[in-house]
């Protein structure tokens, strides 16, 4: 780690910039603002957030019993299927402190799913500014799975016009209908009247239809060239949750790479660190990902503090570094996943320091470049 002079600000030590060093802006590429989960959409829309986050969780092996506070380490959670549909009927529900409750064979059981200072499950515009303020970090992408509701680019608009330029939304469809009118004019209003910069695009919801959808099926056409239209980007994120989660996870690259090669004017983003977390210690980062990436179109949002248990993560500054020399450091783009982040992997500013303190094999300007200035060239942002 290269020495660097500190300052004593009143509530502790930090960093200070070398005299003649620009700040360059930082942007997150992974961030959520959001009411209290299954919330403020209807009953229907609460009910589907509630069973996406049961099929979100399936991974959990932690939980505890409610009367006793007993440690249980089983996949209470997890079934031999992946029809959605045949979850286990556990009564899931949210609580408070970042915790759900289940009950199985007539116990109830808790578990701790987000941090524990999220006490009433939401994370206000204005909690997360703060976070940003505290971190160093000037802007957020507003990533926009279905867990966090349905009206969700309502909330986002009325965040980006009540504090502009903290916010960059983007736009929720339902991805199944997605080529179909109803979408299609949902994504317009989003972007034209609400001001969303991009679309974010999950295939966890193919699971509502067994997944028989596919990225690359000409049913989406329409949708695509909206996108173009409309001159905006598709954050993606490609895994599947199936029980098999490599094959799920590649047979969903292979259907991108598939729609790479007839779409490659629209800017995409591969959100979520590229592999998922459960797997990504067993397969690395593909030859077909990497390959993704060096098309002209695509990039990465890279997201090592996810992977790795220990701060400040020194096998994901080495697998950043390959990631550089493999692609290029001008496709990789720093996010966090806040504030989930901030209950099981590390502080909001450690997420921003692995990168801006240490990773000592790239220079100020590569880093710059991961931490903002591929996401400010990405949105055409001044700074």
């Amino acid at each position: 780690m290269t020495e660097r002079k500190l300052e004593f600000f009143g509530g502790g030590w930090r960093p200070v910039e070398p005299e003649g060093e620009e700040e360059s802006l930082i942007i997150d590429a992974h961030y959520h603002i959001f009411r209290r989960f299954a919330t403020g959409s209807g009953d229907a829309s609460a009910a589907l957030a509630r069973k996406l986050w049961q099929y979100h969780l399936r991974d959990f092996t932690d939980y505890w019993r409610k009367s006793d506070g007993a440690r249980v380490k089983e996949p209470l959670l997890d079934f031999p299927s992946d029809d959605i549909n045949e979850m286990p009927d556990v009564n899931f529900r949210f609580g408070r402190y970042g915790q759900a409750e289940i009950t199985v064979d007539g116990v109830d059981y808790l578990m701790q799913f987000y941090p524990p200072n999220l006490e009433n499950l939401e994370a206000t515009p204005e909690r997360m500014i703060a976070e940003m303020e505290i971190a160093g970090v000037d802007i957020g992408v507003l990533q926009s799975d279905h867990v966090y509701g349905a009206n969700i680019n309502e909330y986002y608009a009325e965040a980006m016009r009540r504090y502009p330029g903290r916010f960059i939304g983007l736009a929720q469809i339902r991805e199944t209908e997605g080529g179909r009118p109803a979408e299609l004019e949902r994504l317009e209003q989003a972007v034209t009247e609400f001001g969303c910069k991009g679309l974010y695009f999950s295939v966890e919801l193919f699971a509502l239809r067994g997944y028989v959808d596919r990225i690359d099926d000409a049913s989406f056409e329409p949708l695509w060239e909206l996108v173009r239209s409309l001159d905006i980007p598709i954050f993606w994120y490609i895994d599947a949750r199936k029980q098999d989660r490599i094959a799920g996870f590649m047979e969903r690259v292979s259907e991108l790479t598939n729609w790479a090669r007839t779409h490659p004017d629209i800017p995409s983003v591969i959100t979520h660190g590229l592999v998922p977390a459960a797997i990504i210690h067993e397969i690395g980062i593909p030859g077909e990902v990497v390959d993704l990436l060096k098309r002209p179109n695509f990039y990465a949002e890279v997201l090592m503090q996810a992977k790795w248990p220990e701060y400040p993560f020194t096998e994901g500054q080495e697998m950043l570094e390959q990631l550089c020399e493999d692609v290029g450091v001008e496709k990789l783009m720093w996010g966090s996943d806040m504030p989930y982040a901030g209950g099981f992997w590390c502080t909001y500013k450690q997420a921003v320091d692995h990168i801006r303190l240490y990773c000592d094999s790239l220079s100020k300007a590569e880093k710059d470049l991961i931490l903002g200035g591929n996401l400010a060239r990405l949105f055409s942002i001044d700074g």
